[in-house]
């Protein structure tokens, strides 16, 4: 099955357009709010996790368990860190290392951190049916053979509309929030990927949505994944 990935400028509409193709097609969203919250520490013991078998768990939970939890990963992710995932209810206050020794939790560091996103997005490029935004997903999934890369630009003037109304800011700061967001991204990309954000090679699709409606855009994309089948 196809896995999307969505890149986005602020104020283009693209988190909007993402939620609702991966409604349309039934797919799993994942968006920058589930890996963001990766470095929190907790109290709560690993013991604690397994109650969550009976609740029933979507796939990134799953995805998270396994890699986190010593005994549903044979020598467990190479961390001596904890973990807390609210978004998927889950937490991990002590993570084994290989060998079986256990550390009392720490701050996840950046590299880890970024190791742990590459590895979650590699997974949902493997299991596909899922929307992934952002978190240099187009570069990491770049050449996966089932994988559609989608990127949602707009004009500045637009954006900064967008931004506006959404935040309840004037228009400078709304530039200059927009300013910001960009230099990050691309500072992102090449930081971590060694890659241009403002490659359209990258992509296989870009939408303007200066020119083209939400829906429209949501109904291009959604066909494309359905005729490819």
């Amino acid at each position: 099955m196809s896995v999307i990935t969505v890149s986005r400028q602020l104020g283009s509409g693209g988190d909007r357009i993402a939620e609702a193709v991966a409604e349309e097609l039934a797919f799993e969203l994942v968006d920058q709010r589930l890996v963001e919250e990766i470095a929190q520490i907790t109290d709560t013991s690993v013991e604690e996790v397994e109650k969550y078998d009976e609740k029933g768990e979507g796939r990134v939970r799953h995805f998270l368990k396994r890699l986190l939890v010593p005994e549903m990963s044979p020598g467990g992710f190479p961390l001596s860190s904890a973990a807390y995932f609210p978004e998927f209810g889950l937490e991990f206050p002590y993570v084994m290392e290989r060998g079986g020794g256990e550390q009392q939790a720490a701050y996840l560091d950046r590299g880890t951190y970024q190791l742990l996103i590459t590895t979650l997005v590699q997974d949902f490029g493997d299991t596909g049916s899922a929307v992934v935004v952002g978190r240099a997903s187009q570069v990491i999934l770049g050449q996966h053979p089932t994988a559609f890369h989608v990127k949602i630009i707009s004009p500045v003037e637009d954006r900064v509309r967008s931004v506006q109304e959404r935040q309840q800011v004037t228009a400078d700061q709304a530039a200059e929030l927009i300013e910001q967001h960009d230099r990050w991204r691309q500072l992102y990309l090449k930081n971590h990927h060694d890659a241009d954000w403002n490659d359209l090679l990258l992509y296989h699709l870009t939408i303007n949505t200066g020119r083209m409606s939400s829906d429209d855009a949501v109904e291009t994309i959604v066909h494309h994944i359905r005729e490819s089948g």
